[in-house]
């Protein structure tokens, strides 16, 4: 187990002379490393922000942020306990006790406490662009004890599936009070870990990020090498290079045209391509004065064609996975369409970081406009979007990431009805950048939240509520390539059996060469 005291203290010797020659030597590291390849990293490392919502993002917070479960399961080396106890008062519904291990804290020596617990909570109900914040908003307060050791969550709705709450915590000792400034904070850095890796440097101009262990790290089973490098792999070329010399024991990307192809051609390589629940969506601002009509949208849903445009946006005509879609019928409101733009064009935002959502834009609005309706396409990022340009009817349309696990947290934050945010006139867009407000809606979250629904009923629902309003189109499911190289011993010898791919890599060793 690492040791999670302070680093020892090494004196300096005494300056000594000498008249002989001394010669210059190089010193050999002894640390031991595990390189990586994977995409470019986007924007953040903020795992609950929609705008840093990618593959690489998720991993780097499950190797060096703390969680209360883990794959439904509590986590043990963070949590003695975590239950349901008697509801603290009448007016609260639900009451969950945890109870933290004493020796769990960050990587700069300060302890976990509730104020972590606390400070997620408020930025999950209070920031623009959050991912699945539903859970988060049935909470009523979060208190501490012991110092901090002992957190009660009180619930004033009923929350089932509490045990997805408070994931990927995050430092609230090095962050603005509040939750203010959630959306920027942690852009370019973690400043702290708790998990079996800590962020060392994040270095875009020369594409690479480190991660070292962390030997404050206090739970069962720590790294078992000190380095994990993260290397930007841009083209199939610079990846096959990388992984034939030896440069890279592993690599998760986003495939090319023949990427699968030249992986597989590897001696000694395994290649899977998987698809992950992250899915590209084209969300229908309803405070839009031109889509503001189920039958307007449904007229624009009908005019696209989604495998030409998952196309555009991938970039490649192979490996393209189209989510299951709906059959939309124009009416007569596409020619309604038609004249609202001629003087007042569809504005279609994208994040301009995210090179795929902005190439299914362009796709999309020189699509409708070859169909006689003017659009364009306008660069913003997510965080301006949810908080003014969508609220105030600025854009029309907006195309990102969502994650569409069909979990209770997701289902229930999908059309949940926006919060005002205090000091604003304007519901700002947590996670639901649509904008759909509705009492069926608000019903609908709180059934699925408190477990009156299943998972499926609760998935044909919100699909069929969506199918009625045309809120999302769905554009494109993410399909990455993950390829095992030489030099490392992971979950199992076949690539196939792991459950995990770069998220695993607090339980990987060095092959002895």
């Amino acid at each position: 187990m690492a040791n999670p005291g302070p680093p020892p203290t090494v004196e300096p010797e005494a300056p000594t002379t000498s008249s002989s020659p001394v010669p210059t030597t190089t010193p050999t590291s002894s640390r031991t490393q595990v390189s990586v390849g994977i995409d470019p990293l986007r924007n953040g490392l903020n795992p609950h922000l929609i705008a840093d919502n990618q593959a690489v993002v998720d991993a780097i917070a499950d190797l060096t942020l703390p969680s209360a479960f883990r794959n439904g399961e509590l986590n043990e080396d963070l949590l003695v306990s975590a239950v349901e106890v008697p509801p603290s008062s009448a007016n609260v519904v639900q009451t969950v006790r945890y109870e933290l291990r004493p020796e769990a804290q960050w990587s700069d020596g300060t302890p976990i406490t509730g104020a972590d617990f606390l400070y997620l909570w408020q930025a999950m109900t209070s920031t623009p662009g959050v991912v699945d914040p539903s859970g988060y908003r049935a909470i009523s307060a979060v208190d501490q004890a012991e110092g901090g050791r002992v957190i009660t969550v009180d619930f004033s709705q009923r929350v089932e599936s509490w045990r997805e709450l408070f994931t990927h915590l995050l430092p609230s000792h090095l962050a603005e009070p509040e939750g203010k400034a959630f959306a920027t904070t942690f852009y370019s850095e973690l400043p702290a870990s708790a998990g079996r890796f800590m962020v060392q440097s994040v270095d875009r101009s020369r594409g690479m990020i480190l991660l070292h262990r962390n030997d404050r790290f206090w739970g069962k089973d720590p790294a078992k090498y000190d380095v994990l490098r993260l290397n930007f792999v841009t083209s199939v070329t610079e990846g096959v290079d990388q992984l034939r010399n030896g440069q890279i024991s592993f690599l998760d990307v986003t495939p090319a045209e023949t990427s699968a192809e030249a992986y597989r051609l590897l001696p000694g390589a395994q290649t899977q391509v998987v698809d992950t629940p992250r899915r590209l969506n084209l969300d229908v601002n309803v405070a839009s004065e031109a889509l503001s009509t189920p039958e307007r949208r449904n007229a624009l849903f009908s005019l696209l064609d989604v495998s030409l445009i998952a196309r555009q946006a991938a970039g490649r005509s192979s490996d393209v996975v189209v989510p299951p879609q709906v059959s939309y019928q124009p009416f007569a409101a596409i020619e309604d369409l038609r004249k609202t733009t001629q003087e007042s064009p569809l504005r279609i935002g994208a994040d301009p970081a995210d090179e795929q959502g902005t190439s299914a834009v362009r796709a999309i609005t020189d699509s409708l406009t070859r169909q006689g309706i003017k659009a364009e396409a306008v660069a913003t990022d997510v965080p301006t979007a949810a908080r003014r340009e969508l609220p105030g009817g600025n854009l029309d349309a907006y195309v990102s990431w969502d994650v569409d696990d069909s979990s209770a947290q997701d289902l229930a934050s999908r059309y949940q009805c926006p919060p005002v945010a205090t000091g604003q006139t304007q519901h700002v867009r947590l996670s639901n950048l649509t904008g759909y407000c509705a009492p069926d809606a608000e019903e609908l979250s709180a059934s699925i939240l408190s477990g009156a629904r299943g998972q499926s009923e609760a998935n044909d629902v919100v699909r069929g509520l969506n199918a009625a309003q045309a809120l999302t189109l769905p554009l494109m499911t993410e399909r990455r390539v993950v390829v095992l190289g030489e030099g490392i011993i992971g979950p199992s010898p076949d690539l196939n059996q792991w459950a995990e791919g770069l998220s695993s890599a607090g339980s990987w060793s060095i092959k002895e060469r």
